[in-house]
Parts: structure tokens; sequence; C-alpha cells
């Protein structure tokens, strides 16, 4: 950890590209060391309650991060009805991930956590919540700087372009890959519908690159939302479950 943060800093006071170098060197060092040590080595998790509330705060962190870039990218623009109506789509964006992420599968994940013991325990929590998480995370991010894109382009008049595209759905089709990953190594399933909606938002990405910014976020919306809603309507009796 000492390691990690070291890197950081250095990477923090160098800047340019010595700093991206620092930076991907002290995730290198953060989440392959401690996983390496993690598998093999003697680490134990007293508490699995406390264990996975720790990532799923961070998951609401990460999610209030791309309510951040909305203000980021707003804050020398005058107020337009664009400008707001991109605003309630980026809110819109981030309460969809919130629901996909906290409605089923982190319980059941959480659940079995809390049953499992000794080694079976250390690689659930390794696997599912130390691997599982990092694209999720990351795909929370890289949708953050999408939407500042198109924050930052909604009254341009022209498309969205091949970088904020990419951003915007390329960060919505790593979150859906990293939620398959997490479905996958902690209660064993592949998610079929969330794996259609990853294709949908990543066969989206020219057309959001071609259409107006305020189009290309709303088709993003708008996946998320019907896959949300498809999910809520298709497990309720598991959901029912699982909370009682």
């Amino acid at each position: 950890m000492l390691a990690g943060a070291g890197l950081l800093l250095a990477g923090a006071a160098a800047g340019g590209g010595v700093q991206t170098a620092l930076f991907a060197a002290a995730i290198a060092v953060d989440w392959g060391v401690v996983y390496a040590t993690s598998r093999r080595g003697s680490w134990r998790i007293h508490s699995a309650e406390y264990f996975a509330e720790r990532y799923e705060l961070f998951i609401i962190i990460a999610i209030g991060e791309s309510l951040t870039a909305l203000g980021v990218g707003a804050a020398k623009l005058p107020v337009s009805v664009s400008l707001l109506a991109v605003a309630a789509l980026g809110v819109g964006a981030a309460m969809a991930m919130w629901w996909l992420y906290f409605d089923v599968v982190t319980l059941v994940a959480r659940r079995r956590l809390h049953e499992a013991a000794g080694e079976d325990r250390l690689a659930l929590a390794a696997g599912a919540y130390g691997v599982g998480h990092f694209p999720v995370v990351a795909g929370i991010v890289l949708t953050a700087l999408g939407i500042e894109g198109v924050v930052g382009h909604a009254d341009s008049g022209h498309g969205l372009g091949w970088f904020s595209a990419g951003a915007l759905c390329g960060g919505a089709t790593l979150y859906l890959a990293g939620l398959l990953l997490f479905g996958r190594l902690a209660v064993n399933v592949w998610g079929p519908f969330r794996l259609a909606a990853l294709v949908v938002v990543a066969a989206w990405t020219p057309a959001a690159a071609a259409l107006p910014p305020l189009a290309a976020l709303t088709g993003v919306v708008v996946i998320l939302a019907v896959l949300a809603a498809v999910e809520t309507w298709w497990f309720a009796e598991l959901r029912h479950t699982v909370r009682a």
C-alpha cells in the first residue's frame, strides 16, 4: 500500500506523460500485488458485511463523481434548455447505474460472502470484489468523462464526436461488462439482459459520435433505463425474497 501511494504522489508531482506511467504502475502494484498475495497468502476477512459495504460505498462515490462531472462541464456555460436537458439525463444515467448495481445481485453476493468461510471466502472476495469491481468503477468514471463531453458540446450544433462518444458508450459498455463479471464471479450467473444491453450500447457508439450530444446521451440513458425496468419486472419475485 505504501508503494502504491508513493507512486501516486510521485505521479501527481511529475505531471504529464510521466504521471500517466506512474499512475499505471500504482494500479499494477496496488491491485496486482494485493490480488496475488490474497490468493496465495494468509489474508482473512473477519466481517463479510463490512467488507462488502466498503465496496458498495466506493461505488456510490464513483457515481457521485459522474454527477460532479456535470458541474465541471457546465461551470462556464450559459444556462440553456439543452444544458438543463443534458443535466437531467446525466442524473438519469447515474440513477440507472446505481439501480443496476444495488438492486439484487449485490445483496445476493453479500449473503454468499457471509456464508462462505476460509479460502472460499477469500477467493470470492479477491475475485468478485477485487477483480470484478475494477471494470465497474472504471466504467463509471469513463461514462462520467463522456457526460462531461456532452455537457461541453450541448449547444455546439455539431455531432458529439468520437472521443466523447467513445468515452460515453465505452464507459457504459465497460460498466455493464463489470456487472456481468461481478455476477459471474459472485453468484455464478451471466445476466442475459445485461449482455444484450452491452451489445446495444456498444453498437450505439457510431451513431452517438454522429448525432447531436443530447441525442447521443439520450440513447445511452434509454438503454440503461430499459435494462433496469426489464430486470425490475423479471426479477420481481427474487427481489422480494432476497430483501425479505
